[in-house]
Formats: structure tokens, sequence, C-alpha cells
């Protein structure tokens, strides 16, 4: 049942996800920026001049990923607390 829930909350959350998004993101470019950071080696970036713009891209994607994954783990722990202390 557990993995049922999950999957609701993963498609429910689309429009906390968004927001999460546009908290930590100034604009689009700014996402694609961080992607591209992500899979640029830090090195190459380093000799290319945006060693500082590779980390915080990085660390903003991350922190994206990090906060949907908490919002979901958080809201899993507050149904099954339910469901156990009405069970």
């Amino acid at each position: 049942m557990e993995p049922i829930i999950a999957i609701v909350l993963l498609i429910a959350n689309i429009p906390v996800y968004k927001k999460i998004l546009w908290f930590i993101f100034r604009d689009r470019e700014d996402i694609n920026n961080s992607i591209k950071y992500s899979f640029t080696p830090d090195l190459f970036s380093f000799f290319k001049g945006e060693y500082w713009k590779d980390r915080v891209g990085e660390a903003k994607l991350t922190a994206f990923i990090f906060s949907c994954v908490v919002v979901v783990v958080v809201e899993l722990l507050i149904i099954k607390w339910i469901i156990s202390f009405f069970a």
C-alpha cells in the first residue's frame, strides 16, 4: 500500500514542485544552466572561469531535488501516522 500512496503523492505534489522550482530559480535560463553545470565536470568549469557558477548551479539543483523528496517523505510519514492512529 505504501508504494501506491507514494506514487499518488508524487503526482499530487506537482503544483508544490513548481512553487519550489520558482522559489529556488530565477527563470528558465537559470534552471537550464543548473542542469548544464550538473553534467559539466568541475575541472572544465574551472578552466572556463565558471567554477563558482557551476557550484551554485549544482547546489540549487540539489536543493530543489532534496526539497521535493522531503515534501513527499514528510507527507508519507504523516499519512502513515494517521493510518496507524485510526487503525
